[in-house]
Order: C-alpha cells, then sequence, then structure tokens
C-alpha cells in the first residue's frame, strides 16, 4: 500500500473513532499541554463507564427499562462559585497535598458531563463520560532561568474515590463521581431497586479514577520534535506552545507493547435477584490512552521519596539525541488513535451483547 493511502486509511480510523465511538462514551482520558515558561498547564481528564444490566423479559426491571431513552448533560464552570465546581478542585488538590506532597494547584475549571440510558426487552445499558478541563498551576519545582526547569508530573495519575457532589440548574444536586448518581436522576426507579443489593458495587465504582496514568514515565512512548515542524500537526489537536521554544516532547500512554506493557479494558460483573428473578450487571471501562506535550526537550528524572519520578526540561536539545522528524509524529499519532479505536469497538461490541 502506498505512504498517501496509508495516510488516508488511517486518518479514516482516526475520524472514525473521535466522531463517533469516543460519542458514545469512549475518548482520550488525559491529555495535557504543558509549558514551563507560564509554570502551566492546560489539561483534560475524562471518566467513562458503561454499564450493562441483563433481566428476565416482562421482569419488573423489563418494565421499568424497556424503552427507556433518557439522558442528561450539563456544562459547569468555575466562574460559577454556587455549582460546587471549586469545591471539587479543591477536593483535587487536598489529595495532590496529602496523598503525593504535590505543591500543583487545579485551578479555573469546566466540567461536561453525561449519562445515557437505552433500555431494551431484557437489556439495559446506562453510559457515562465525566470530562473535567482545569488548569494546572505550580508544575515547576526547580527552575535555571529560561533555560531548564524541573517538572512535577505527579498530577498525572489522580484519584477521587469519594461522592464530588455539583449542583446543575437542571437536575439539581448530583454526584457526578460514581454512576448510582446519574441512575438516579434518568431512572430512579431502577436506582431504588439497585440499592443495597450487590449490584450496588458497580454503581459506586468511581468514574474519576486515573491511577494507570501513575505507570512509569519510563513507560510511556516518548516522541521528540527538534524541529518546530510539530506545529503543523496543530489540525490533529497538537501545536508548539505559546512561550516556549518550537522543540516538542510528547509522551502518550495506551500502545500496548512488550516496554511500554499491556493496557485493557477494566471489567466487572455480579448478579442479584430482584422482585424474585435474578439480574446481572456488567461494566466496562476504556484502557488507558493519554498524552502530555511539553514545550522544551524532556527527560525522566528518578528520584524523591517514594520514587517519585520528575521531567527535566531544556530548551535546547543535547547533540545527537535523535528525533522525530517531518510528518513522522502525526502517522505516529494517527496510528495510535486507529489502534484505540479498535479497542473502543470491541468494547462496544462486548457492552451489548
Amino acid at each position: 500500500m502506498k505512504l498517501s493511502s496509508l495516510k488516508y486509511v488511517v486518518l479514516l480510523s482516526a475520524i472514525v473513532i473521535f466522531g463517533g465511538i469516543f460519542n458514545q462514551g469512549f475518548a482520550i482520558q488525559m491529555e495535557a499541554g504543558v509549558s514551563p515558561a507560564k509554570n502551566a498547564a492546560d489539561a483534560s481528564f475524562t471518566g467513562d463507564r458503561i454499564i450493562t444490566l441483563r433481566y428476565p423479559a416482562n421482569s419488573t426491571m423489563a418494565q421499568m427499562l424497556d424503552g427507556n431513552k433518557n439522558s442528561i448533560s450539563f456544562s459547569l464552570n468555575t466562574s460559577d462559585s454556587s455549582n460546587g465546581l471549586s469545591v471539587v478542585l479543591d477536593k483535587i488538590n487536598e489529595y495532590m497535598l496529602s496523598q503525593k506532597q504535590s505543591l500543583v494547584k487545579f485551578e479555573n475549571a469546566t466540567l461536561d458531563y453525561r449519562a445515557a440510558v437505552n433500555g431494551g426487552p431484557t437489556t439495559a445499558t446506562i453510559s457515562y463520560q465525566v470530562e473535567l478541563h482545569p488548569t494546572i498551576t505550580n508544575l515547576v519545582t526547580e527552575s535555571n532561568g529560561t533555560e531548564t526547569s524541573v517538572l512535577d508530573v505527579d498530577w498525572r495519575s489522580i484519584v477521587l474515590e469519594e461522592p464530588l457532589i455539583v449542583t446543575s440548574p437542571e437536575q439539581g444536586q448530583i454526584d457526578i463521581n460514581h454512576p448510582i448518581g446519574g441512575l438516579e436522576k434518568i431512572a430512579p426507579e431502577v436506582a431504588t431497586k439497585i440499592q443495597n443489593t450487590t449490584l450496588a458495587e458497580a454503581f459506586n465504582t468511581p468514574i474519576l479514577d486515573f491511577e494507570e496514568f501513575g505507570a512509569s514515565m519510563n513507560n510511556w512512548h516518548f516522541l521528540f520534535d527538534a524541529t518546530g515542524a510539530q506545529a503543523g500537526a496543530a489540525g490533529y489537536g497538537f501545536s508548539v506552545i505559546e512561550g516556549d521554544s518550537e522543540i516538542v516532547s510528547i509522551y502518550s500512554l495506551g500502545e500496548s507493547s512488550f516496554r511500554e506493557g499491556t493496557h485493557t479494558v477494566k471489567e466487572t460483573s455480579g448478579s442479584a435477584e430482584i422482585d424474585g428473578v435474578t439480574v446481572n450487571v456488567n461494566g466496562l471501562t476504556a484502557p488507558p490512552s493519554g498524552q502530555i506535550q511539553i514545550g522544551g526537550f524532556s527527560q525522566i528524572q528518578q528520584g524523591g521519596a517514594g520514587g517519585t519520578e520528575h521531567l527535566f526540561v531544556s530548551s535546547v536539545a543535547p547533540q545527537g539525541v535523535a528525533t522525530s522528524s517531518g510528518s513522522f509524529p502525526i502517522q505516529v499519532l494517527l496510528i495510535f488513535g486507529a489502534m484505540m479505536a479498535g479497542v473502543a469497538v470491541l468494547v462496544l461490541v462486548k457492552a451489548r451483547k
């Protein structure tokens, strides 16, 4: 196959993945553009979950869920102090300080929440997506003027287990961190039936759990562009960070290999008796897919309490360092996206069996 044809096939796969599947609940779960010069990052954390309930036809659950196509969605911004999103950020910052001894701050965020149920005669699928878009500040732990800096990257693996209550104008108060919160809004009778059964565990597992992104940075795939050509990839979501060197370092997690490790779908299952019949539950969470773009040449620095890793970032690349140039980063990233598309398809097919 010619290179131009390969590019077309890969691009088409990427369009399918981002335009279709991700809208159904699967997306790049963590991405960030880090500017050492500004001591800040624009980040995005996306929690997703698909839960499938299976029940006998004509049962009580079937009567409540068959034909139920309800959904809810809302967006919040920290500019409104009354919606509780600032409290969510406070809890994240408390977690960073107490659990990671990190002084980074999550600020000025937006939140997008979606939950939907698709009920049939014997099966109902309930999907969730929670997107948090914060600005992360106070990343630089050491700096030597404008040429070198040491970055804290421990913020990539936040895990929030407690209920996170926000208030939206449409839904009122809702726990955005546990599936039961959305279920209480889109199918309250079902939520009541599930409470106090073993099925409740699947609906009380945190959605904003990014523990897998805490994998050693040595197990992230690394791309380095010393030419500034990465700016040409802006149409795919990447650009040279304003105020930084044209040098770009990119770390990606999600590609399974011997070096990077294997990343699989998280699956949970259970069953319980409700109104005299057995109801089964199956929960699926997509494998980790993340990317961090940094303005400058980045090297991993080991050390610190508990083996904490930092990134040593320089505005000048050392001589003799192998680089990716031209359109190579775009091709690699699109192929990476196409690979994740295959995983997402399998997840969705499995969820609907």
